[in-house]
């Protein structure tokens, strides 16, 4: 490459990076003199010119047409058709990068938004290409499939059905339109056709569908890309579209999803949830959460943040598929769990299930048993690895009554070894997502009667447990990893400080379960000073941040994240970072293991 190519500029901020580095590879640069000529018109074009430093104009038969400064390209249409249609002069010494017309227009055929911008026609200029540059979510969410957006289901009606029994159904099934059957085709029948109905002041309960469908349906396959159902409905003033696959119907395209999607993707992936009706469907939602996380970092969204949505858009998602496989009559009756990162609200990408189910005392259900098991295999389905400790609801320990859970809580703490102890840590995290909440309440840690002072040190302990990797004269320890050039980001940090806020909050008696919400509340109660209680929100969020990173880094090639950190990787700034926020956890740990009075029990 002859100079460093600035892709931040529309049209190249759309090209993929692989796109990028394929182009930046074959970019050249030209000097044009003052009042030098391009090229004259109808002459070949072999080049699409960005302009680095200086003035072009482009005239027509002595009439000066317009101009191009720094960041602008010309001249598209020369380029598309290889002949210029006017003369390109130089008002001033100019450079300008020169890009290969065949390598532009083999990017333009691979990669529709960026094709949009040079192509001519209404079907590659529609207002949001036209008017600003594509970044960030936007540009991901545009080059979107349509099956990524959220889908309303089909419903399909006869043409001898009445206007009331489509009002009925489009109630029933929260929809805006119903497709009927006629003899000369497909036709729909929309939430507006019903209002001018209803305004017409016709009988609703005889009066038959057939005639008052609007047809042809406005169709696009469910392969098509977002921007090119943007387009469609923007140019046939449609506010929906009927999504095929391979010309079946397989639902609806609501104008209203489509800009909710592209402003709002997590608006989306909630709507999927709530409105699945099947395993497949839920399924579906749960790999728009998976596109939802690394979007959101990308745009530079705060990690706690993305964790709370996360957070919340999971909790829906185990709600809607414990629903989907119990009878309603079971959810009157037990309270389904989420424990440790997840009960926290602090698991972003996924990891194992930590899950658990109170049934209350006396009642039994048949099918319990297999629904709990369906539950834990759905959720592998999903991509959530099986808990290496058991801690799901296929165990008997995490799936019993609360008077059977009581027991087992309190045999762990009178036996407060470090296996207890864990399940016990575990538990303080336990947030219920489906069904009798009541039932958590009687048997929360903080429910229990032996949380002495022996038992606290017994529960902080663990803290001990990994080293925090910095050594005296802070430098990097490195051990972690099959080069033992890793550091393990959440042992050697993460665990010691959500540990330490948990042995803290089950002291105090606390509630809350999120490791921040555990902060600001023994910062409200003195119980931590507030110079300190930042540093530990500061240093919680850069160590999730550090661990997202890396994880979505490894699923973009392909594998499992882990909690391996690379220092090399990082940049200069991030490794100091990375010691300062290591200096907070050894101190936070010294704190701890003062206060418990670790040293009489290590």
């Amino acid at each position: 490459m002859a100079a460093s190519f600035d892709f931040s500029h529309a049209p190249f901020d759309c090209l993929t990076p692989a796109e990028r580095q394929q182009l930046g590879a074959h970019v050249d640069i030209a000097y044009f003199p003052q009042q030098s000529c391009l090229h004259e018109a109808r002459s070949p074009v072999e080049s699409l010119y960005v302009v680095i430093k200086g003035l072009i104009s482009e005239h027509d038969e002595g009439e000066i047409l317009g101009y191009y400064g720094p960041h602008d390209s010309f001249d598209a249409r020369a380029m598309l058709s290889g002949q210029a249609q006017h003369r390109l002069m130089a008002v001033e010494d100019t450079l300008v990068f020169c890009l290969p017309r065949d390598l532009v227009l083999s990017l333009t055929q691979r990669n529709p938004v960026f094709g949009a911008f040079f192509y001519q026609d209404v079907a590659a200029r529609f207002a949001v290409l036209a008017n600003r540059p594509l970044q960030g979510q936007l540009q991901s969410m545009l080059m979107s499939r349509i099956d990524t957006a959220y889908l309303s289901k089909a419903l399909w009606m006869d043409a001898n059905d009445t206007v009331l029994a489509a009002a009925r159904q489009m109630q029933k099934h929260h929809a805006s339109c119903v497709l009927i059957h006629r003899t000369d085709g497909p036709a729909i029948f929309t939430r507006s056709d019903l209002r001018d109905f209803v305004i017409s002041e016709q009988t609703a309960a005889t009066t038959r569908l057939g005639p008052l469908a609007k047809a042809p349906l406005r169709t696009i396959e469910a392969d098509a890309f977002l921007y090119q159902a943007q387009l469609l409905m923007t140019t046939h003033t449609v506010q929906r579209l009927v999504v095929t696959r391979q010309g079946e119907v397989i639902g609806i395209l609501e104008q209203v999803e489509l800009l909710s999607f592209l402003a709002n993707q997590s608006h989306i992936v909630l709507a999927r949830i709530e409105r699945a009706e099947s395993l497949d469907e839920l399924m579906a939602a749960n790999r728009n959460m998976e596109e939802l996380v690394a979007t959101l970092h990308r745009n530079g969204v705060k990690v706690r943040q993305i964790a709370d949505l996360l957070s919340e858009l999971r909790r829906h998602l185990l709600a809607r598929l414990f629903t989907l496989l119990a009878p309603a009559e079971v959810l009157e009756h037990v309270c389904l769990l989420v424990l440790g990162s997840e009960g926290r609200g602090e698991q972003i990408l996924k990891t194992d299930q930590d899950n658990a189910l109170l049934i209350e005392d006396g009642y039994s259900h048949p099918a319990l048993a297999e629904i709990c098991q369906r539950f834990n295999d759905t959720l592998l389905a999903f991509g959530y690895p099986t808990c290496p400790g058991g801690i799901m609801l296929n165990q008997p320990d995490w799936c019993c009554e609360v008077s059977v859970m009581r027991k087992h809580l309190l045999s762990w703490m009178r036996a407060a070894h470090a296996d207890n102890v864990m399940r016990l840590a575990i538990w303080a995290d336990a947030r219920p997502v489906a069904g009798q909440s009541r039932l958590l309440d009687q048997v929360s840690l903080a429910a229990m009667p032996e949380l002495d002072g022996a038992f606290l040190s017994r529960f902080a302990l663990p803290i001990l447990q990994f080293e925090v990797p910095l050594s005296m004269f802070s430098r990097l320890v490195l051990g972690a990893g099959a080069e033992r050039d890793r550091l393990d980001v959440k042992r050697g940090a993460i665990f010691p400080l959500v540990h330490g806020v948990r042995s803290l909050a089950v002291q105090a008696g606390m509630g809350a379960c999120n490791s921040f919400e555990r902060i600001d509340l023994l910062e409200a109660q003195k119980l931590l000073p507030t110079p300190l209680a930042q540093d530990l929100r500061e240093t919680l969020s850069f160590f999730h941040m550090l661990r997202l990173q890396h994880g979505l880094n490894l699923v973009a090639q392909g594998r499992a994240p882990d909690n391996l950190i690379d220092p090399a990787a990082l940049s200069s700034l991030e490794r100091d970072l990375l010691k300062d926020a290591l200096g907070v956890v050894k101190r936070f740990r010294q704190l701890i293991e003062h206060h418990f009075q670790l040293a009489r029990i290590a």
